[in-house]
């Protein structure tokens, strides 16, 4: 028992370390890669062809780390219903329990487009590659839809985090009505993501290392069937606000509900 312990304990002191660095890592690579990237990025012909490029080099860089995480023993992951990401031009809506979750779904998908804050345009190191990524920053509603209508019209698939910011544990799943604007301005049908991550950690007013005790965290994404508002029970003949407001709440429901289902599913494992 005493020789179990020790191990733990090791194995807790490796993982803090392992954690320090690769965060240490990834902000390192925010300061170097844009060197590199940026020149080689401003010799493609500006469009499309440079928007592409800047959102695979993000997308190379964001699957790396996820598996030198894996690799050093810090996470595990498990994907369920990837192929339903293959189809390109879908607005995708997923939770934010974890720090890293968006790196995971970006390092999934090399042609994904983001909805970001507006704040990271004023971050010296991220401003110019969210730019040449062509990402689009929330500031302005009227021109967050156009610029995801024209983004999808390219075949890239959209991400909204609709929380806005990462999960409070043990606080109600609480939705912005941004996401559901952009799935009713435009007509689309909404493929949810549903991320758990066992235990929490990488939590919001938690620092990085507040690790998990007795080994690596667990993400778990699931790919859901598409969800049409129409089957989220919307009226078409009701103000466009007040439409926004009630499928942000049957979004809120369906998330919630996942989520609660999946912990009981593993409760009873």
């Amino acid at each position: 028992m005493a020789l179990e312990k020790v191990g733990q304990k090791i194995n807790w002191c490796w993982r803090l370390v392992a954690t320090g660095f690769s965060f240490t890592l990834f902000g390192v690579g925010g300061l170097i890669v844009p060197l590199y990237a940026v020149p080689w990025l401003l010799m493609t012909r500006a469009g499309e062809v440079r928007e592409r490029r800047a959102r695979w080099l993000v997308h190379i860089h964001f699957r790396f780390f996820i598996n030198m995480m894996r690799a050093l023993g810090i996470m595990t992951y498990s994907l369920q219903g990837l192929e339903r990401l293959k189809a390109p031009g879908q607005l995708i809506l997923a939770n934010h329990p974890s720090l890293v979750d968006v790196v995971l779904l970006i390092g999934l998908l090399p042609r994904a487009d983001c909805v970001v804050k507006g704040g990271l345009l004023r971050n010296p190191f991220m401003r110019t590659v969210i730019k040449l990524a062509g990402y689009i920053a929330n500031d302005n509603p009227e021109q967050v839809l156009q610029d995801a209508r024209a983004s999808l019209a390219r075949g890239n698939s959209l991400i909204i985090f609709p929380e806005g910011t990462r999960t409070v544990p043990g606080q109600r799943l609480k939705l912005q009505r941004g996401a559901a604007n952009v799935a009713l301005r435009l007509n689309l049908p909404i493929r949810p993501v549903v991320i758990v991550v066992t235990p929490p950690t990488l939590t919001k007013y938690v620092p990085w290392y507040k690790i998990p005790p007795t080994g690596p965290f667990h993400m778990a994404l699931a790919v859901k069937p598409q969800l049409a508002p129409g089957e989220l029970e919307m009226q078409a003949d009701i103000p466009a606000s007040l439409a926004a407001r009630q499928l942000t709440k049957r979004l809120e429901q369906y998330f919630t509900e996942e989520l609660t289902h999946y912990a009981g599913a593993r409760a009873r494992t």
